[in-house]
């Protein structure tokens, strides 16, 4: 199986496993375009399956930041932009999944989240730093502190003690997400003009 056939039965498979859960059954992946030995042909051991939904997640999450230049940009419209992309294309970074993946599998979850905010963690201190050299954002916060409050967040959004998933919707959080660390973390003027800029976001749908 090529790579592009391969990133397809991922996609499937991730859909199976938001509908059904962990159990595999033939019946089942028929609805989502695939079947038992297709999987076990790809996926020999279901650790391999779960570790490659689960670091297609990840390649969801990083394709915003190779596909945007973001050289010369407002620190803040970076935000913005990252979150109306996240909004667009949310059923495949939605915890709704890994929350299905975290408890029978927990050291793949573990190594997943791991890795993700790892990622986060660079980019969001490389946008606290500009943003602090643009003069949008306070000159008295630390960008790794910044960085960690910002992860500890997106990680509670996984938690489905604090989020039940049939309760609340990713987009929604996340949102709210946004708006409690731009608050904490701009000065008079960043927050005027992110109060602007949202407005403008909000007619191209990041509020749908």
């Amino acid at each position: 199986m090529n790579s592009r056939a391969k990133c397809e039965l991922i996609e499937k498979l991730r859909n199976y496993v938001y509908r059904y859960g962990v159990e595999l059954s033939n019946e089942k992946l028929q609805t989502v375009g695939t079947s038992l030995d297709e999987v076990r042909r790809e996926f020999p051991r279901m650790e391999d399956l779960v570790s490659s939904i689960l670091a297609r997640e990840r390649v969801c999450f990083e394709e915003i930041f190779d596909e945007y230049d973001f050289n010369g940009w407002n620190a803040i419209d970076i935000m913005l932009l990252v979150g109306n992309e996240i909004y667009e294309r949310f059923f495949h970074l939605s915890p709704s999944v890994t929350f299905k993946l975290a408890e029978p599998f927990p050291r793949l979850f573990e190594e997943h989240l791991a890795a993700r905010s790892n990622f986060i963690y660079e980019k969001i201190k490389i946008n606290i730093e500009k943003g602090m050299g643009q003069g949008m954002y306070r000159n008295d916060i630390s960008s790794e502190m910044v960085a960690r409050m910002y992860i500890a967040k997106l990680n509670d959004i996984h938690d489905n003690r604090i989020y039940p998933p049939e309760g609340f919707n990713f987009a929604t959080i996340f949102n709210h997400l946004i708006d409690d660390v731009i608050k904490t973390i701009t000065n008079e003027e960043g927050w005027k003009y992110y109060k602007q800029r949202k407005q403008f976001y909000t007619v191209l749908n990041f509020n749908r």
